[in-house]
């Protein structure tokens, strides 16, 4: 699989898993995606970047843009 491609399909797996607005641990995270934390990690800071998702005491959330991006 191409890297591009696979990170792409990491954001939006990460984006299936926040879609209920409650904030998740990283933990619970990769644990649910099996995805290597490096890769889980790159997908978190590019969400983060975009503003698609927030961190607030090493929880996430989808925020509102991240909800309609992923509708898209």
């Amino acid at each position: 699989m191409q890297p591009r491609f696979m990170l792409m399909n990491s954001l939006d797996r990460i984006l299936e898993q926040l879609q209920d607005t409650q904030w998740h641990s990283l933990d619970e995270l990769k644990k649910r995606l099996s995805l290597p934390s490096d890769k889980l990690n790159e997908a978190i800071s590019f969400l983060q970047k975009q503003a698609f998702i927030d961190e607030k005491n090493g929880r996430l959330r989808i925020t509102c843009m991240g909800l309609r991006f992923s509708q898209l």
